[in-house]
């Protein structure tokens, strides 16, 4: 029940930092950089920002548990295998931290590095800030989708769970790998997130999941 509980938080985490980012941070994004100016952004604009970020915190961390909740039910821990999954995880996820923090601070840090001026043109400092944050996430993408999509792949040859139901999972991991060659194009993300909602909700909309290891139950 664990892993189902841990499915639907992952779930909802997702689809709340996806919807919220579609309808505001897309709003705030085509504001600043594309017309590259901040003149005359509302007040708010800064915590709209930031509260995105939280939200893709909460879903970072949300997978974690999803993927640390898959391997303790599923995956033998004395592997070598299942200990690189392990790391690599941590690895991802704190790239994907670091990214999402310098991205939260995209207005904090440049406006308070250009207090004379807060809102106007966008400056090289802003645009240092924006590069440094896609690196970390092109980076954390690269390796959580990586080990999402091993993490899937394991636990069908170890015929844990069916294949039917890591495909979602897989898809969402192979498509997150692309994010180095991509980024900021965000089309291929987007397939990304649905395909990983639809895996969370494949796994926790059960009542009931296989036993991992029925020989000693």
């Amino acid at each position: 029940m664990r892993l189902i509980r841990a499915a639907r938080g992952a779930g909802v985490a997702a689809l709340a930092a996806g919807i919220y980012s579609l309808v505001i941070l897309r709003q705030v994004y085509l504001m600043t950089v594309i017309a590259q100016n901040t003149q005359g952004l509302p007040e708010e604009t800064p915590w709209q920002w930031g509260l995105g970020g939280w939200l893709w915190l909460l879903a970072i961390f949300s997978w974690m548990v999803l993927l640390v909740a898959l391997m303790h039910h599923y995956s033998p821990v004395h592997r070598i295998s299942s200990s690189l999954q392990s790391g690599l995880m941590v690895i991802a996820a704190t790239l994907l931290i670091a990214g999402i923090l310098a991205g939260m601070n995209r207005f904090g840090l440049v406006h308070a590095l250009n207090a004379d001026q807060p809102f106007g043109p966008i400056t090289a400092t802003e645009k240092i800030v924006e590069l440094f944050a896609l690196s970390l996430l092109a980076a954390g993408l690269l390796m959580g989708g990586g080990v999402t999509t091993w993490i899937c792949i394991d636990l069908v040859v170890l015929r844990k769970l069916p294949a039917a139901w890591m495909v979602p999972g897989a898809a969402a991991g192979v498509l997150a790998l692309f994010s180095p060659f991509l980024l900021p194009e965000l089309r291929h993300l987007l397939i990304a997130l649905f395909a990983y909602c639809v895996w969370c909700l494949i796994l926790g909309f059960r009542t009931s999941l296989p036993a991992g290891y029925p020989e000693f139950e």
